[in-house]
């Protein structure tokens, strides 16, 4: 079971919402949740969970299922609202092409959207402070991030401090890496950015406002 803000106190319709689903259980749920503390945004209006399992499928599976649970409360619209499953790309392909394939597939077919961070989440904290369009591994990823954020530790926030003033840097770097994978016909999930996480981004910074 997804941990996740009480599902009870959910009873009535705030506007647009945002369901994301992080595979991390500290790194993204983090960073998404200081935005949402940043913008305003209530825990009803941006419902972050981090489900236990996982790989991608289990990503995927927990989203559907609060969407389905809001949606028989009646407090999802198909129409207005959005989710979101949010996981690592790369690495996961590696290991169970399997559970991938199904992911994406159940992704597709139950309007899931996907946000995949090509090799993890400190590549898109990386872009916030260069263009990067090379191939690069998680772990260099890492490296290369230290050299901006120094002692960098994925279980602190870095929003406020040191991301927010630079995440139209990074969105813009984003669809910079997004146009050049197109250019270069590689799959859509190839790309070696994020795919996904700045619409995703952008999005929330559109309902703070």
């Amino acid at each position: 079971m997804a941990k996740s803000s009480k599902r009870n106190s959910r009873k009535r319709s705030v506007g647009k919402k945002l369901l994301i689903a992080c595979e991390g259980e500290k790194t993204e749920p983090i960073y998404f949740k200081a935005i949402r503390q940043e913008l305003h945004l209530s825990k009803d209006q941006v419902i972050v969970l981090s489900p236990e399992g996982t790989d991608p499928l289990s990503i995927v599976r927990e989203v559907c299922a609060e969407k389905q649970y809001l949606r028989r409360e009646r407090n999802w619209v198909d129409q207005k609202d959005s989710a979101w499953a949010v996981f690592d790309g790369d690495e996961h392909i590696e290991n169970n092409r399997d559970n991938w394939n199904q992911a994406i597939q159940k992704a597709l077919s139950q309007n899931i959207n996907l946000a995949i961070t090509n090799p993890s989440i400190e590549f898109w904290y990386l872009i916030h402070f260069q263009d990067y369009s090379a191939y690069i591994s998680r772990v260099e990823a890492k490296e290369r991030l230290k050299q901006h954020i120094p002692n960098y530790d994925k279980a602190q926030c870095y929003y406020q401090e040191k991301l927010k003033v630079r995440t139209q840097d990074a969105i813009d770097n984003a669809n910079k890496l997004d146009n050049l994978a197109k250019q270069n016909k590689l799959s859509e999930y190839a790309n070696p950015c994020c795919s996904g996480i700045s619409q995703l981004v952008e999005m929330m910074l559109k309902l703070g406002n």
